[in-house]
């Protein structure tokens, strides 16, 4: 439902509304498994490629468009080396011992996961392109397929919005016959995975941190950098009109407030392993476990070209609370914070306001630096979770609790707070109950009216909370 900054198609001579895209979730990407493309299960990574279909002057027309294959496996996660030096090997998370808990991972042959173990489209690879990308239905009488696709591989992918009135648009995936280029000649994201000490395999410290990076995700909207494996610490809005000031102090995790045994920064410290680091053309992805105590603790961040999204799964032993915040930088005082329980809004500018404790369902910060949405929710095995969870928001350049790390002030620190004891969600030690946070951020430009901003925030939470369905069936041209 939500336009921020799309492109509009200029289509000649258009018959129907069937043949253009009419989806304007323009940062949504669609994700589809190999298994619903089982056509496509077995080809190589590289010779999938995607295509919309338009009418000019009532002729078709196939324009290629970028499209990602992520390939996953399943590994056991393994153990922490005992020693910085321990020799590692392919097979585990952390590339020390064996057996332990599983999960489905993202294959990497630069991390001690290593590739997958099937090198062509399997049935839990991920095939990954843009909704905005999509294009109008072919119409049968044409009987056309693209240039340099295999013939008769196609797949049609109709991309509907369950929230709009006939939204709808379709991207067809072939088989390349080695001629076509995946990316399309684009790149919607860059990521430059960057260790001060060198080559990952070869540098990182997997028992025992710190790790310092100059990692960088740079896209046409935003850039982030990361300083190590738990430490966000750098978002400026690049859309057209935004001020590019870095507006992040870090995106952080602790129990409470005033205690810093466990935070961002003891984390990183700690043992710790990257299960991925991959740039693609429609998304990078960075994954990685390690969280003290918690050694299967698992984040990934999915970077698309105008939103960031987080997933965190906490595998630990019982814990007493756990926050989920962003701590603004000094360079957002005079930013707007808004969410669905204070729409009109308060000034970031280091005085307290009153938010009051209701978990929103969107949150919002606007002004001449740029417009970010965030939407945060922990899904949870634990039903009585959700009564303990509320929102976090302090506003104080000189508060009398520590902080753990970044600078000395909350600067529209805003999230969430599950303030009850959490049970075990290690699988390691016993019965595991499930915690998952996810945080998804999008980044544009400044709002051209401060009044649009609620609005528009809370149709793009509703779009989030309303997936786009899919419907996948072969091309038969």
């Amino acid at each position: 439902m939500l336009v921020l900054g799309a492109t509009a198609l200029a289509v000649i001579g258009l018959t129907s509304c069937d043949d253009t895209n009419t989806v304007t979730r323009s940062s949504a990407p669609v994700v589809l498994t190999g298994s619903q493309v089982p056509t496509l299960v077995g080809t190589a990574p590289g010779l999938v490629v995607a295509f919309r279909h338009n009418l000019v002057s009532d002729a078709p027309v196939w324009t290629q468009i970028p499209v990602q294959v992520d390939q996953r496996k399943i590994v056991p996660f393994g153990q922490k080396p005992a020693t910085n030096t321990a020799v590692g090997s392919v097979g585990t998370v952390y590339g020390s011992g064996s057996g332990g808990p599983e999960a489905l991972q993202y294959a990497d042959a630069n991390t001690w996961v290593g590739a997958d173990t099937d090198p062509n489209l399997d049935a839990d690879d991920e095939v990954v392109f843009m909704a905005s990308d999509g294009g109008g239905k072919a119409r049968s009488e044409d009987h056309s397929q693209p240039a340099g696709v295999v013939a008769g591989s196609g797949v049609v992918v109709k991309v509907t919005d369950p929230r709009g009135t006939d939204e709808r648009g379709w991207v067809y995936l072939f088989q390349s016959n080695g001629s076509l280029d995946p990316a399309a000649g684009k790149d919607y994201v860059d990521y430059d995975f960057s260790l001060t000490s060198g080559a990952y395999k070869t540098t990182y410290k997997r028992a025992d941190g710190p790790n310092a990076e100059t990692s960088r995700v740079t896209t046409p909207t935003y850039q982030m950098d990361f300083t190590d494996r738990w430490k966000e610490t750098s978002w400026k809005v690049l859309a057209a009109g935004a001020s590019g000031a870095d507006v992040l102090d870090g995106h952080k995790n602790q129990f409470i407030t005033n205690y810093c045994g466990r935070s961002n920064a003891t984390f990183a410290d700690a043992e710790g392993a990257f299960i991925a680091n991959i740039d693609g053309p429609v998304r990078a992805i960075r994954s990685y476990v390690g969280a003290n105590s918690g050694p299967y603790t698992e984040r990934t961040h999915l970077m698309y070209r105008d939103r960031e999204d987080v997933i965190t799964d906490l595998r630990v032993h019982s814990i007493p609370a756990i926050m989920d915040y962003i701590d603004y930088s000094a360079a957002a005082v005079g930013m707007t914070y808004r969410s669905s329980a204070v729409p009109d809004g308060v000034t970031i500018d280091g005085v307290a306001d009153p938010v009051g404790k209701a978990l929103p369902s969107w949150e919002a910060v606007d002004g001449p630096q740029g417009r970010i949405f965030t939407h945060n929710a922990f899904t949870s095995s634990v039903a009585s979770l959700a009564a303990g969870t509320e929102e976090f928001y302090r506003d104080d350049v000189a508060p009398s609790e520590s902080q753990c790390w970044g600078d000395a002030s909350y600067y529209g620190a805003s999230g969430s707070w599950i303030t009850t004891e959490i049970p075990n969600t290690d699988p390691a030690t016993g019965p595991a109950e499930t915690v998952q946070g996810t945080r998804i951020t999008q980044f544009a430009a400044p709002a051209s009216a401060p009044s649009e901003v609620a609005a528009s925030a809370a149709d793009w939470a509703a779009d989030l909370d309303v997936p786009l369905t899919l419907a996948v069936s072969p091309y038969q041209p």
